[in-house]
């Protein structure tokens, strides 16, 4: 008997020491820095994670929190920054997605739970300069606005009091 709950506890641990957590961050700033041969990337609330290569570039050594890699093309008509103001921040009923200049194109807005859940979807339709998002029926908590737009997306994190 011994022999089989001995056999059960190994073959449990061995289930356990072969899974994987996957940890992703969801963030509204940061950045990565390439100085000789040495890259640091970054976001905010997070600490600095440094990444060593050798010279040939087939070995990397890091450290450290870091986020899943995610490739994707870019839109190469990116030479007119548009600002966008998300306010108020901490909100009670209502935000307000204010943009410098009209939408051009259809915005798919999208707000997510501190857990990354799905809770709101909605459309900026072209020509706005101003979209309000209702918060009302949303319990008190972070959440993430993200604005996709072709392939772009910007994700914004707003407090709901």
């Amino acid at each position: 008997m011994k022999h089989y709950i001995f056999l059960l506890t190994i073959f449990l641990f061995a289930l356990s020491a072969n899974a994987q957590v996957k940890q992703e961050v969801i963030a509204s700033a940061g950045g990565y820095n390439v100085n000789g041969g040495l890259s640091i990337s970054w976001t905010l609330g997070e600490t600095i994670i440094p990444t060593f290569k050798s010279q040939d570039g087939t070995l990397v050594l890091t450290h450290g929190f870091q986020q899943q890699l995610i490739i994707t093309t870019v839109e190469e008509k990116l030479d007119v920054l548009v600002n966008i103001k998300v306010y108020p921040n901490p909100a009670s009923d209502v935000v307000n997605i204010q943009f410098e200049a009209a939408v051009d194109e259809q915005i798919i807005l999208t707000v997510l739970d501190s857990s990354g859940k799905l809770v709101k979807r909605d459309l900026i339709e072209v020509a706005l300069t101003e979209k309000q998002v209702n918060m009302q029926d949303l319990p008190a908590g972070i959440y993430y606005l993200r604005l996709t737009k072709g392939k772009l997306v910007n994700v914004y994190k707003v407090v709901k009091l």
